[in-house]
């Protein structure tokens, strides 16, 4: 998230504007902020593979197990996004795959939240099922407010995108979060 917020910062108008591009724009290849865009989202992927690890490891039950497999999927389809940048056919392979990794985040990651979190409810942990439920929530919300108030829909696809990453870095960190607080009140350390 950090980067993407950096990289907005930094965009000039003729990468990155709310109204006429999206976040992608300004990992397109040759763009000024090419380098840090894709490699946030590379790096923090990558950074949630372990992350990911510990959800499954700290899951009480096998729907929160199928909803950490779907932010798996969400956390391959944030690297797909980086890897696979708006033109990266200009440099390696012929047809582009970035639309599939794009949509396969912006797919999973309110499914995942809404399955982990209808987990945690039948675990017993309804603080973590309502932050999951909303949080999943505000994706397809976000898109859908989109449609209804955008006539062409090339215009401000930006701030859907912008909203479903920030309510996807906010669930993460809070389970991160859940999962330290869990930790630290074992009497005998983590789960292992």
């Amino acid at each position: 998230m950090s980067a993407i917020l950096l990289s907005i910062l930094v965009a000039p108008p003729e990468t990155f504007t709310w109204q006429g591009r999206t976040l992608s724009d300004m990992g397109r290849y040759g763009a000024p902020t090419f380098a840090l865009f894709n490699g946030g989202l590379i790096v923090s992927g990558l950074l949630g593979v372990p992350f990911v690890w510990r959800l499954w490891l700290t899951s009480r039950n096998s729907v929160e197990r199928l909803g950490v497999v779907l932010v798996t999927i969400a956390v391959v389809g944030m690297i797909g996004v980086g890897v696979f940048f708006l033109d990266h056919t200009v440099v390696y392979l012929d047809r582009s795959v970035h639309g599939v990794a794009a949509v396969t985040v912006f797919a999973a990651a309110p499914v995942a939240s809404w399955v982990y979190g209808s987990g945690a409810a039948l675990a017993g942990d309804g603080r973590v099922a309502v932050a999951s439920f909303w949080l999943g929530n505000v994706h397809p919300l976000a898109w859908f407010i989109w449609l209804l108030t955008e006539n062409d829909t090339a215009n401000w696809v930006a701030v859907p995108e912008f909203v479903a990453a920030v309510a996807l870095a906010v669930w993460i960190i809070s389970l991160a979060l859940t999962i330290r607080r869990r930790d630290d009140s074992e009497p005998d350390g983590p789960n292992r």
